[in-house]
């Protein structure tokens, strides 16, 4: 599990592949995953050689494609068949990201599968893998644009997590997949300097985390000041400073 980005990146820098969620697109990551895979080993725990798996990968997409001209021609693909085939689509992600040596692709991969679910009306049930896969992707990039488009990214696939996570009930786990998501989408926004993108994370932030938003907020202050933010991203973090720091402390 990745923990919460920092503000500050020392990671050497590429330009952002950024996730889409397409199926053409999923179907090019699969092979690119599927070919770093030595031919006859054992793929992680599920006793499958890379033969078995391609079969399965490609088995899943076909139902994938099905689904989508099911839905566009409104003759079924509802959510449930979404979710369900989300799930599964998880699952084979889990076992080529235990062998594949392409550590960032595969976990990229996660993030293209929860695209996919969340674009296509389902609900995400595994959500550590996508988390790891964001964080990986946003340490790729100072660039605020680039983070612009991530940021929004992270809305789609914040607004369809299950509600089961979103109910947040391991407050005991500081790494939980729910927690770092909601924190690592708001060091994206402000890294983003879009100051719409920073209202809508802070918001989900605030609502669902509140016990960790005054230190967010005041270690975000202290990186106004080291790394000179632009005018209008420091009015909107110390609006949401003084609202968790300052005024809660007259009270």
């Amino acid at each position: 599990m990745c923990l919460a980005l920092s503000l500050i990146n020392s990671l050497p820098l590429r330009p952002m592949n950024l996730p889409t969620g397409n199926l053409e697109s999923i179907r090019s990551q699969v092979e690119a995953c599927l070919d770093t895979l030595p031919p006859g080993i054992e793929v992680a725990d599920t006793g499958s050689d890379p033969a078995t798996l391609r079969e399965a990968f490609s088995q899943l997409l076909d139902v994938m494609q099905r689904l989508e001209v099911d839905q566009e021609a409104q003759a079924g693909g509802g959510s449930d068949d979404v979710t369900r085939l989300g799930e599964y689509a998880m699952q084979l992600q889990e076992s080529l990201a235990g062998s594949g040596k392409q550590r960032a692709a595969t976990a990229a991969l996660a993030v293209e599968f929860a695209l996919w679910i969340a674009d296509h009306g389902g609900r995400i049930d595994t959500l550590e893998p996508v988390v790891d896969g964001l964080a990986m992707i946003a340490n790729s990039s100072m660039d605020p644009a680039e983070l612009e488009s991530l940021g929004r990214v992270m809305g789609r696939i914040t607004d369809a997590v299950a509600p089961l996570i979103r109910e947040d009930l391991e407050k005991i786990n500081p790494g939980r997949p729910w927690r770092v998501l909601l924190l690592n989408r708001s060091i994206v926004a402000t890294r983003s300097h879009n100051t719409r993108v920073m209202e809508e994370a802070f918001a989900m932030l605030t609502r669902h985390l509140p016990e960790d938003a005054a230190r967010f907020f005041t270690e975000g202050m202290e990186q106004m000041d080291a790394l000179d933010y632009p005018p209008q991203v420091r009015k909107v973090m110390e609006k949401y400073h003084r609202q968790w720091t300052l005024n809660r402390s007259l009270h």
